[in-house]
């Protein structure tokens, strides 16, 4: 018997809306926590268990939307500073799409006096890379455009992560949540 009435008391604590309640306030005061100490990761995941367990809470969603709101911002941190940077000349003949990148790379330091750095990451076949051929010729041309102009060129495009530019195949669409960047 004792341990049925164990298992009584359990269901009744679980089922309370008291201890609930509770609960949620307890979950919503260590995700505010963890956003004031600027792990927005545990932050994020805890205000949806919150809006999970209480869907009208407002503290939680409005935490929510602070967190997508710098998300955001943040993502978008390295496609401003590279919308500041004008290169001055873009010069390629026959150059491959590695050797292209490595070039702009590089412009991309020099004109910005190195404040701004822009890395690549190629999800393309096997050496794409060192076969796609592109001649081109710009003077004057914000970085990105010079981008814009290259990928079409070698038929790849281009998307803007947090830390990198990820270059692959044209046409391999846009996973969910992402905007393509061309």
């Amino acid at each position: 018997m004792k341990p049925l009435a164990a298992l009584a008391v359990t269901l009744v604590l679980a089922l309370n809306p008291v201890v609930f309640a509770q609960t949620s306030q307890q979950l919503l005061t260590e995700a505010q926590r963890a956003y004031i100490a600027g792990n927005m990761e545990s932050a994020k995941e805890k205000f949806k268990t919150v809006l999970d367990r209480d869907p009208g809470n407002l503290a939680a969603r409005n935490y929510l939307r602070m967190i997508e709101t710098a998300e955001k911002k943040d993502g978008n941190g390295l496609e401003k500073q590279l919308q500041d940077v004008v290169l001055p000349k873009v010069e390629f003949k026959d150059a491959t799409l590695g050797s292209a990148l490595d070039y702009l790379k590089q412009q991309v330091a020099k004109t910005s006096g190195g404040k701004t750095q822009v890395s690549f990451v190629l999800q393309l076949p096997p050496d794409v890379a060192e076969t796609a051929k592109v001649s081109l010729s710009l003077a004057n041309i914000p970085f990105l455009e010079a981008l814009k102009y290259l990928c079409g060129l070698t038929n790849v495009e281009y998307k803007i992560d947090k830390y990198a530019v990820v270059i692959r195949p044209a046409g391999s669409g846009v996973a969910a949540g992402e905007k393509p960047a061309q």
